[in-house]
């Protein structure tokens, strides 16, 4: 059983306050904001926080190696920026917010700021550039889960979850809000409640609790957070006023595996996974799943998210290909990560991101990502020299 996550208590207002508040922000937000939203983009317009409002996204990729030797790669200019060198110990995985990118290593959580982001806003969008830091560290007991959220990263250990709100993190203040959490599946704020997965269900204290058994993996669409379940998923979204609601979206009858996680692009409505015989492609927004059937096993499956309703996949032959919602292979790549997937130890390290226009899969054995055109699934470059443990596109 959850309880609700609350902020600093200056920010706990009742509803009517908050409808208030939502009027006055229909415009663009001040450049105060938490995430750098602010009026009409122009160049060289700086922020608060240092950072400069920018004509074009400033996509960077950050790639971390097994000990956590960080470094960002600008996809513009292909300068290559060292954050962090390496440590000791391994890091467990990488989590990325498209701005902050997590380094979970055991018991600790070390927060980075790419200081590159995108904020959409409505049938328009501003781009920020700053400079990189790395901000401190997060510590618990317990394997950390990370669950990425509007607001804030909830980051899940064994009986608490530590809440870190972005508008302090733009501030380089890595001092999270500590909420005692049962259950020990991936948790997520949405409209000011801290939604956590038990064993069984998804919950937040008021509201009845949702079936949701096995939950492993929760991921933030435009349409709300979803939460990947044996039995197919849970939408948690912010309703009018500032509430919160949460529903299932089932598979269809007779699925017996299920995707052990689910993937797409910021601020878009579909997220696509693994499935027996294809991938599952879950259109948040109409509330269904489609099976994408595949001649071959996939290894990763990521949801593009555009008007075609596209899904990137890497496949068990070493090809990158890329999927119409019937299953139909619309672009396929060479066989580029063979070798890799030949080796289990390297094989489960090779990971997939997608923009609009590109996919960016990581090769752990030639030490290189390839950026590959989503239209043709011609590899447009490949950046070589790199220890590509993990990767987070941020910008």
């Amino acid at each position: 059983m959850s309880t609700p996550f609350r902020r600093r208590p200056a920010l706990i207002l009742p509803i009517a306050v908050i409808a208030v508040i939502a009027v006055a922000l229909v415009g663009c937000a001040s450049p105060d904001a938490p995430d750098g939203s602010r009026g009409a983009p122009e160049d060289d317009v700086v922020d608060s926080h240092g950072a400069t409002e920018i004509a074009e996204p400033a996509h960077a990729l950050v790639i971390v190696d097994e000990h956590g030797g960080t470094a960002l790669l600008d996809l513009g200019t292909e300068d290559r920026t060292t954050l962090a060198e390496p440590g000791s110990e391994r890091i467990a995985d990488v989590e990325g917010t498209g701005r902050f990118v997590f380094l979970v290593r055991d018991d600790t959580v070390e927060v980075i700021d790419s200081g590159r982001w995108t904020q959409p806003h409505g049938d328009h969008s501003h781009y920020f550039r700053g400079d990189p830091r790395m901000l401190g560290a997060v510590d618990g007991e317990g394997h950390p889960l990370i669950g990425v959220g509007a607001d804030a990263t909830v980051i899940r250990f064994h009986d608490d979850a530590a809440v870190l709100e972005y508008e302090t993190l733009t501030e380089g203040d890595v001092d999270p809000a500590r909420s005692e959490l049962d259950g020990h599946g991936p948790a997520i704020v949405v409209a000011d409640h801290l939604f956590g997965a038990t064993d069984a269900s998804v919950e937040t204290a008021g509201q009845p609790a949702v079936l949701c058994q096995g939950a492993r993996d929760v991921d933030l669409t435009r349409v709300g957070a979803v939460f990947a379940c044996n039995e197919g998923a849970v939408l948690i979204r912010r309703e009018i006023h500032g509430t919160a609601s949460s529903e299932s979206i089932p598979y269809p009858v007779g699925v017996a595996a299920p995707a052990e996680a689910l993937a797409g692009r910021p601020d878009r409505p579909d997220l696509a996974g693994v499935a027996d015989g294809g991938a599952w492609l879950l259109d948040v927004r109409e509330r269904t799943w489609a099976l994408l059937p595949s001649d071959v096993p996939l290894i990763d499956a990521a949801a593009i998210g555009d008007d075609d309703a596209r899904t990137a996949v890497i496949a068990s032959d070493g090809t990158v290909r890329v999927l119409a919602p019937d299953g139909a292979v619309l672009a396929r790549t060479e066989p580029l990560l063979v070798d890799a997937l030949a080796d289990p130890s390297l094989g489960e390290r090779v990971q997939l991101l997608v923009d609009g226009e590109h996919a960016y899969v990581s090769d752990p054995r030639g030490g290189a990502v390839h950026e590959i055109d989503l239209d043709d699934g011609a590899i447009s470059r490949t950046f070589g020299g790199l220890h590509p443990w993990a990767i987070e596109l941020v910008g």
